[in-house]
């Protein structure tokens, strides 16, 4: 699922998910982009449409320093990953979510190794 949208919320739908892009300030229903129109739709005008759920809103980014790797003991089929972190996306929370170079959050990563630090052996 993604983690983070502009608004801080994301629409979930039977097959997808979508970020919301807004709120109809008539209605206050929340909107999101339909693709084929080219244009902004409230939630509700999708049969399939589920619930929103809350996001992390992001209120900026930040270079990370090189060295700093996000590892996953166990990221597909039993095989350890290391990547490196190349931003921090900060939230309005004030939290900081590590992001990879393929733009990807690294938020559930084992660890998140700092410049030298080694991921432990597996036994």
């Amino acid at each position: 699922m993604t983690d983070f949208s502009s608004t801080g919320w994301i629409a979930l739908f039977s097959n997808r998910q979508t970020s919301v892009e807004g709120w109809d300030l008539v209605s206050r229903t929340a909107l999101v982009v339909d693709a084929e129109e080219g244009c902004l739709k409230p939630v509700t005008d999708y049969p399939d449409f589920q619930h929103l759920v809350y996001a992390h809103k992001v209120v900026g980014a930040v270079s990370a320093a090189p060295g700093h790797r996000a590892h996953w003991d166990d990221f597909e089929g039993g095989v350890p990953r290391t990547e490196a972190v190349v931003g921090w996306l900060v939230t309005e929370r004030a939290g900081a979510l590590p992001f990879t170079a393929d733009g990807a959050t690294a938020e559930d990563a084992d660890l998140i190794l700092a410049p030298g630090e080694e991921a432990p052996r597996r036994p």
